[in-house]
């Protein structure tokens, strides 16, 4: 039996989605030392394995029902669960565990969520399954707008940040193997790279950002790619890779979270896709571009006080390069101001799991 039942989008290889579950289990822990968790994941052994907590089959539907008619609380998130662009199968997954939860009478917490987008024929459901949460933190404000297009007014309701914040990266000594066995090299400024299939690309994509890493290259920069979903993002990057002209490496198997932190902390520049790339950038203080192709990156960039981002359903190869020569130019400026910011977003973060233990406890 565990007191709290963490639902989200675990075990499924994304670097982004353990992230949060390592950092949700460890903020709780900090405040409430003896609460017990059981994950919901893709691969029950791994996780339990990795964060040493109770797991379950996230679809074994009798495990699920027996976990949550023990728990006393269900904690959804973090990440961006509730939306219908993956598709509508995902949302009502989603929703479906917050209302069996809710119907065995478990309290309810959305955990720092991204939330939308939701298409119009789905929004009446998000409503009347959310309004059946107690509490919603939400990462950034593009998500608030989101809830009240669902008139979503009964839950209490916060503005905090990702969990991600409250991650410390590998030591320096792990680091230094990494770098070496990845063919990293540790005497040139270097540019992590996340890209990822998406159903928008174009077919000339690749071909652009390989001549916009080349032109970095020019500039003294080293490439770096890492994929953080092998599955849906090594291929891409190798294709990238293999326009290039110039060398660059690949993180090419999957790496402990905090590895890949402190990876992307040892770059000058991060860019890229994957909203956790820029996320860990953001923790590590490293100035970023982004490409948006969610409304999440968008959002999350705002939120940051970052302009450096482009859209890719009018990507320009120019305006990429622009973005990464402005970060190039104002680094230090972007640093200092992503220290300044550092401290303010670490506390919201910390705001997540002291709600959670609060609701909890009430």
């Amino acid at each position: 039996m565990s007191d709290i039942v963490i639902s989200g989008y675990y075990g499924l290889g994304n670097s982004g989605d353990e992230a949060l579950l390592k950092s949700i289990v460890s903020d709780l822990r900090k405040i409430s030392p003896d609460v017990t968790v059981t994950a919901l994941s893709g691969n029950a052994q791994m996780t339990e394995r990795k964060y040493n907590i109770a797991t379950v089959g996230r679809f074994n539907v009798f495990s699920v029902f027996r976990e949550l008619k023990k728990a006393k609380m269900l904690i959804s998130g973090g990440g961006t669960l509730i939306q219908d662009a993956t598709s509508t199968k995902s949302l009502l997954y989603y929703l479906g565990i917050i209302y069996l939860a809710k119907k065995l009478g478990l309290k309810i917490m959305l955990y720092a969520n991204g939330l939308g987008p939701i298409k119009d024929k789905n929004v009446k459901l998000v409503e009347k399954v959310l309004n059946k949460a107690d509490v919603i933190t939400l990462r950034e404000n593009i998500s608030l707008d989101e809830i009240k297009r669902c008139n979503i007014t009964k839950p209490e309701i916060h503005i905090t940040a990702d969990p991600a914040f409250n991650l410390v990266p590998s030591s320096e000594e792990r680091l230094a193997s990494l770098m070496e066995k990845f063919n990293i090299p540790q005497d040139k400024p270097l540019i992590a790279v996340s890209v990822r299939e998406w159903q928008g690309l174009k077919e000339c994509f690749a071909e652009q950002i390989a001549s916009v890493l080349d032109n970095m290259c020019e500039k003294g920069y080293f490439p770096v790619f890492v994929p953080m979903q092998l599955s849906s993002d090594l291929n891409i990057s190798l294709e990238i890779a293999n326009k290039m002209q110039h060398r660059s490496s690949i993180v090419d198997e999957e790496i402990e979270v905090s590895d890949m932190l402190g990876i992307i902390g040892k770059s000058d520049i991060a860019c890229g896709m994957r909203l956790h790339m820029l996320i860990f950038a953001s923790v590590m203080k490293i100035p970023m571009a982004g490409i948006v192709y969610d409304p999440k990156i968008k959002g999350f960039m705002d939120y940051m006080g970052q302009t450096t981002y482009v859209e890719l359903d009018n990507f320009s190869q120019k305006e990429f390069f622009d973005a990464l020569v402005y970060c190039h130019e104002n680094k230090s400026e972007m640093k200092n101001i992503l220290s300044q910011n550092f401290d303010s977003f670490k506390k919201k973060a910390d705001e997540n799991a002291k709600l959670a233990v609060k609701l909890l406890k009430s």
